[in-house]
């Protein structure tokens, strides 16, 4: 058990170190919990969650996302919730409506998240992997303030 936990703690800091500065501060004090099977216990709808209180980060193994990915998606929630303001949400609205055909039943907030996690993931998902959502992803961390 140490073993896995010592390798999980060393794969998240890899992780996290992809992402930039602005972005990593916004997990600090959160616990981050790997979760066994590929969907949430009680929600199999769901591979992950992000809870502000306690500061919580869970990611299950699924079968069609990795687990960076997943991770990820999560931090990109806190990323819209804190980081953007109306007018990066209006231009990112904007650009998912843009490109249509390649918005999936999601909201627009989950389309970013989505989006988020595919911009700095090792592996990227082909199903997220739109240039001009790539774009509005370079853009955005020297354009938040």
């Amino acid at each position: 058990m140490e073993q896995s936990y010592k390798k999980e703690t060393k794969n998240l800091n890899q992780s996290l170190k992809k992402l930039p500065k602005k972005y990593r501060d916004l997990v600090k004090g959160f616990e981050f919990r790997f979760l066994d099977g590929s969907a949430l216990e009680n929600d199999p709808e769901h591979i992950g969650y992000k809870i502000d209180s306690p500061k919580v980060i869970a990611v299950a193994g699924p079968w069609h996302y990795g687990r960076e990915f997943t991770l990820f998606h999560e931090i990109g929630h806190l990323v819209w919730e804190r980081l953007l303001d109306d007018v990066h949400k209006k231009d990112w609205k904007r650009i998912v409506d843009s490109t249509e055909g390649k918005r999936q039943h999601q909201g627009i907030e989950e389309m970013f998240c989505m989006s988020f996690a595919n911009y700095y993931v090792k592996n990227k998902m082909v199903i997220h992997d739109h240039p001009e959502w790539q774009e509005f992803m370079k853009k955005l961390n020297s354009s938040i303030k």
